[in-house]
């Protein structure tokens, strides 16, 4: 802690005492010294919002209203006890009672709900569960005997106050929930303990209301004033924003939230049943009204967590399936591009149903991600994923981000359904790099065995034989071609850099069209220039196998033509030496010379 932060917490803490010890010094001035403690409180949620900028400040926006709320009660229920103790709260005063618990609820559901560490509400369940059953303990033992006894409230005035304090345990055992999910978090401690001012205050209220009037400076005012107080320094320490901060992304070795365990919440489901039976066993029911609510509650809460734990199950018998499913397909597919249609199909089954999604499988850009997003599935921003795929997946804030061996999964959604199937996602990964492994090695093999089977027939024939990879580069070359053009070509050399550059124009234009006219076959004839200057004529064939699982590449055939066309020629010389014109041209040529 900063010393700005220090002489921060130093100052609110010393208003704060003033205005309590104005408060139990000089009572009559209560009212004005509630409105100074409400306000100061409320005033250093603010500062807190502005000076430290969480992320989702709406929960604490909701929480200073509900300070100022209860300041608004308080300041009313002053002016008017300053006519004389005992006197009733105002109906407004009671109205921003109420009031004030629409508020704190707001903020507590957009704490649990943005909390790093709030992942399952098992935990949440359990301790309303227990709670619900220390408030029926609370009134039947304490409550209920000295109502009892006598005292001036009307029944509408219980009412009221047991939806106080009904209000007060519920805020309690949620901020509770806050603090055992973040135990090092200052700032939910400090809500802890404000909420648990408010049950003491109501409490106290009560009791010294059913005594016949509250007395200025007691218990319950002091209680309150430890709500003001530490609900306002919560939010003036930088943990607060932790508390509204997006959710990490979970590591491997995170369980999930069990709660606190059977046992207890059997305990609390069973207590409101052992209370109704030693009443009746002892004298007649006096608390059967409340008894049957916190029943009713208990029970309640006990079958949704029942309800949550066949629907997690059912989920995960789902994703179990999906993934089976997809690892059957996985095994059998002979391509990438069918293993891209498969990881697509069950990323889709895997995610809840109706969410809003991308999926993108980039087979291009791997080697230019870092490294650090090919080590492991993660969920980054969309703005650290390459710039190719921002506009498409922008519509998204998070993208988790899969290394499928020779490929990248991305899959935009809500951060919360990326959670979900984050681990799920990471096995089919795994299932799918191994299937592009697979398909790898296959093919290597595959062009290995083949280039295997073109030696051995092309070694023993005079014709050239060449394999060309996508990049034009030469995959294989037969012997014969020494003989035939007299060099050997160098590793990795491409076609044009075996010929001479006076020939390299034909080779060009041959090239292209076996690229892009017939599959079958593109024939030529090349005159090629020797490096001792002698040039050969060259019959060559192109034959398109690219897409052949066993070649993979474009096969050129080269013969030299060379004797033949002299051949050729010579026969075509005699055959017009013994025609009559020849004979007559050569008489002619004998008489006249």
């Amino acid at each position: 802690m900063g010393r700005r932060q220090v002489l921060i917490t130093a100052v609110y803490g010393a208003l704060m005492t003033a205005l309590g010890c104005v408060l139990f010094i000089a009572p009559e001035l209560d009212s004005v010294a509630w409105a100074g403690i409400g306000l100061c409180g409320a005033a250093a949620i603010v500062f807190g919002v502005r000076r430290i900028r969480p992320r989702r400040p709406g929960p604490w926006w909701a929480l200073a209203a509900a300070l100022v709320a209860m300041m608004g009660g308080d300041f009313l229920f002053g002016l008017v006890a300053g006519a004389g103790a005992g006197t009733d709260p105002p109906s407004l005063a009671n109205l921003c009672y109420l009031a004030m618990f629409p508020f704190v609820a707001t903020a507590l559901i957009g704490l649990t709900r943005a909390s790093p560490t709030l992942v399952g509400r098992a935990g949440l369940l359990d301790l309303l569960a227990l709670g619900s059953a220390a408030l029926l303990a609370g009134w039947v033992f304490v409550v209920s005997p000295r109502l009892a006894g006598g005292g001036g409230l009307t029944g509408t005035e219980w009412s009221i106050q047991a939806a106080f304090t009904l209000g007060d345990v519920v805020v309690l055992v949620v901020t509770v929930r806050l603090v055992r999910a973040a135990p090092r978090n200052p700032s939910a401690i400090l809500l802890t303990t404000g909420a648990a001012g408010m049950l003491v205050g109501d409490v106290s209220y009560g009791i010294a209301e059913s005594r016949g009037g509250l007395d200025p400076g007691g218990p319950a005012d002091f209680a309150y004033v430890v709500l003001y107080a530490t609900w306002g320094a919560a939010a003036l320490l930088p943990s607060m924003a932790r508390l509204t901060a997006p959710p990490p992304t979970p590591a491997a070795t995170d369980t999930p939230d069990r709660g606190l365990g059977l046992p207890w919440l059997l305990a609390a489901v069973a207590f409101a049943p052992l209370v109704l039976l030693v009443q009746a066993m002892t004298g007649p029911v006096q608390d059967g009204p409340v008894i049957a609510a916190v029943s009713g509650i208990t029970l309640a809460l006990l079958v949704t967590r029942l309800n949550d734990a066949v629907r997690h199950h059912a989920e995960g018998l789902r994703r179990e399936r999906t993934l089976r499913h997809a690892g059957t397909v996985l095994v059998s597919v002979t391509d990438a591009g069918a293993v891209a249609v498969a990881v697509r199909t069950a990323v889709r089954e895997l995610l809840p149903a109706d969410t809003p999604h991308i999926i993108v499988v980039d087979s291009n850009l791997t080697d230019l991600l870092p490294l650090n997003e090919l080590s492991a599935p993660r969920i980054v921003p969309v703005s650290a994923t390459p710039p190719l795929w921002h506009d498409r997946l922008r519509e998204f804030g998070d993208v988790l981000v899969c290394p499928l061996d020779a490929a990248v999964l991305y899959i935009a959604a809500e951060r919360r359904d990326l959670h979900t199937v984050q681990d799920a996602v990471t096995v089919l990964a795994g299932q799918a790099a191994l299937a592009l492994a697979r398909i790898a090695l296959t093919e290597a093999a595959s062009r290995r065995d083949s280039d295997d089977y073109l030696r051995a027939v092309a070694e023993h024939t005079n014709d050239v034989v060449l394999v060309l990879d996508d990049d034009e580069r030469i995959r294989y070359t037969s012997p014969s071609v020494t003989e035939l053009l007299g060099i050997w070509p160098t590793p990795f050399a491409t076609l044009r850099e075996i010929v001479a550059p006076d020939d390299r124009a034909q080779v060009d234009a041959t090239l292209g069209l076996a690229l892009t006219g017939d599959r079958d076959g593109t024939r030529d004839t090349w005159s090629l220039r020797r490096p001792d200057g002698t040039r050969v004529l060259v019959e060559v064939r192109f034959r398109d196998l690219r897409d052949d699982r066993l070649v993979r590449g474009m096969v050129i055939t080269m013969r030299d033509v060379t004797a033949q066309r002299r051949h050729e020629m010579e026969l075509l010389r005699r055959h017009w030496e013994d025609t009559p014109g020849a004979a007559n041209r050569d008489n002619s040529a004998r008489k006249y010379h």
